[in-house]
């Protein structure tokens, strides 16, 4: 095993004809360690998570799994990933083992206590006889995972894992992500919902037309952009005009919003004093993953 990342894309490129579907894309997942992939729509995201577990082939660069080439070896990287994707497959008349029993045998698993073992590490040890087509859709994405879990990968690549799950399932997989990359694995996971991401991700890359245009930890991606907060009694329209050097100003009522980088609460409350209003409340915040992907998709867009 290699002592680099588990999952490495070095200038990863995708092109269909005039059309490049993935630019470029450099992006690395340790052992432990969750990263959300996040994008608009068609921004690259399934095609780049296709590349890396070999069922697209690059264009250019390639993608390493604890050291072997998608390119040069494929079979080995097959083996070392386990893919999820939003909707998984099963023979719907057929129960859970039975399914799991058939992946087994096609990934050369011949022990059936490791199917047993990874039922019971999705928590569907009362559903291994049940119908498939019983299933409900966290039950049927608890097995996917369950079906990727067979043959003991190093890497975890998962596209929008808990797309159509209540918020009762998607919190129970999230918590079995999470259990999964504090046990060793690399996990890459495409979500379009943001806040699931910034619960559980150690890391976030954002794609945009192919491209990755930022990566990093949360507090890396909103970098210095802060929010503070007041509720105005008085002169609001007035308050809001003095603002206006603070920072960029959003107005909902009484309550006014002042984009800022820096801590500027003390020049946000004389300018309000001077101009006729009291500030009833003042709270500064970091910017949220939403807004720093919103910002980082408009800086990209101009």
């Amino acid at each position: 095993m290699s002592s680099g990342p588990a999952l490495r894309a070095v200038s990863l490129r995708k092109v269909y004809g005039d059309f490049v579907a993935v630019d470029r894309v450099d992006l690395e997942v340790g052992r432990g360690e969750v990263v959300g992939l996040l994008g608009p729509n068609g921004a690259g995201k399934t095609t780049t998570i296709s590349m890396m577990v070999g069922l697209v082939p690059p264009t250019e660069g390639d993608v390493l799994v604890d050291g072997y080439s998608v390119r040069r070896n494929p079979v080995e990287v097959r083996a070392r990933v386990g893919l999820v994707p939003d909707n998984p497959g099963f023979y719907e008349g057929m129960t859970a083992w039975e399914n799991l029993a058939i992946t087994a045998r096609l990934n050369g698993v011949r022990d059936p206590s490791r199917i047993d073992e990874a039922i019971s590490r999705v928590g569907l040890s009362g559903w291994a006889d049940v119908e498939v087509g019983k299933f409900s859709k966290g039950m049927k994405q608890r097995l996917g995972i369950a079906d990727a879990l067979l043959k003991s990968p190093s890497v975890l690549l998962l596209d929008e894992p808990t797309a159509g799950l209540d918020p009762g399932g998607s919190e129970e997989m999230l918590r079995l992500i999470r259990s999964l990359a504090d046990g060793g694995m690399a996990v890459l996971m495409s979500s379009h919902l943001l806040h699931q991401v910034e619960w559980i991700c150690d890391r976030v890359a954002v794609m945009d037309r192919g491209r990755i245009i930022a990566q990093g930890t949360l507090d890396q991606l909103a970098g210095r952009k802060y929010y503070i907060e007041m509720e105005l009694e008085g002169n609001v329209d007035a308050a809001v005009r003095a603002l206006l050097p603070v920072g960029r100003v959003s107005v909902s009522g009484r309550r006014v919003t002042i984009e800022v980088g820096e801590d500027a609460r003390r020049r946000a409350v004389e300018a309000a004093l001077r101009a006729g209003a009291i500030p009833l409340e003042v709270r500064l915040r970091r910017a949220s993953l939403a807004e720093a992907y919103r910002s980082l998709l408009e800086a990209g867009s101009r």
